[in-house]
């Protein structure tokens, strides 16, 4: 054997070798090997608590080896919780519910602990949370129209719940009643379960919520006046949208998960596979119909894109509102 055909084989012996160690170096291989963390800005009960709770059940099956712990950290509309994630290690152990009230509405409001264009990397789009204008059963109203006429008839007869000042039910709602000329006092729950306890009780009578409250209205304790959804769910496919209603938008809240910034693409596409195929998950799928949500997957890079249209278009509306920060 001549010395050069040596020379070559132990090259490529060589270059075999280190493209082994190379790919067994990867930071996905063998990724999860403890349990992931995935933090929920709202309290236990609420639509996207419940349905958090089925996407880290889904992952579970669809990413061999996962365990998903939910993490309920409420409160400062949601961005208590997405900075305990901007400041996590970026190991894919620890991914955070990302969503207009706490990616859009929060750090335009108040000072938060995280700049939400630099701070994490996308992993993918879930779902899309559905808002309603709720009453309940035996209230007098039985439309949209017939709530914002007595509105009109009656400056501060009103009131709204809602879950804290900002959040999309807030802004939803504020938008309708600008629009029309109206006003309202809002009276905030910290929820969605809240503001159903408070409804049922007669606290409040009339509410902007999300699909917590499908339950009570397939039951007749609730009923929604108008959608603010560009989409129908089956369950409830007679409720008027807000354009059917007379406007001219409508207000989608897109769902998705984010992780630190600095998480290995390798790891980063692991997560956005295995949520693709969770949201396919049959049981995932009745847990959304339940919850009034939209199965919705949309790419990391997708979801970047929706992030930075909404923080275009919802930036105004805060201002608007009287609630950006000085």
């Amino acid at each position: 054997m001549s010395r050069f055909t040596t020379w070559s084989r132990s090259l490529l012996i060589s270059a075999g070798l280190l493209f082994t160690t190379a790919h067994a170096a990867s930071p996905a291989d063998g990724y999860p090997s403890h349990p992931i963390q995935l933090y929920v800005p709202f309290s236990p009960g609420g639509s996207i608590d419940v349905t958090a709770r089925a996407l880290g059940r889904a992952m579970e099956k669809t990413l061999p080896g996962a365990s998903v712990v939910i993490v309920n950290k409420p409160g400062a509309g949601g961005a208590i919780a997405l900075g305990q994630v901007a400041r996590a290690k970026a190991d894919g152990y620890t991914l955070g519910v990302f969503m207009p009230p706490n990616a859009v509405i929060a750090p335009h409001m108040q000072t938060v602990a995280y700049d939400p264009h630099k701070d994490f990397s996308m992993i993918a789009n879930y779902a899309l949370t559905t808002l309603y204008v709720a009453v309940p059963a035996d209230s007098p109203y039985k439309t949209l129209d017939d709530l914002l006429g007595d509105m009109k008839a009656h400056p501060g007869k009103v009131l709204f719940g809602i879950t804290t000042l900002g959040a999309g039910t807030h802004l939803a709602t504020a938008r309708m009643l600008k629009e029309r000329g109206l006003t309202t006092e809002y009276v905030t729950y910290g929820g969605g379960a809240q503001i159903l306890t408070a409804m049922l009780g007669g606290q409040i009578k009339v509410a902007t919520l999300a699909g917590e409250a499908l339950p009570y209205v397939l039951s007749g304790k609730i009923r929604f006046l108008a959608s603010f959804s560009s989409q129908k769910i089956a369950a409830i496919k007679d409720v008027p949208s807000i354009r059917e209603s007379g406007f001219k938008w409508d207000a989608d809240v897109w769902t998705g998960l984010a992780a630190p910034n600095g998480l290995d693409e390798s790891v980063r596409k692991k997560l956005e596979t295995a949520v693709a195929q969770a949201v396919k998950d049959p049981e995932f799928q009745r847990v959304m119909e339940s919850m009034a949500m939209i199965p919705q997957s949309m790419s990391g890079k997708e979801l970047q894109a929706q992030f930075e249209q909404s923080d275009k278009t919802l930036g105004p509306l805060i201002e608007a509102a009287g609630l950006a920060q000085k």
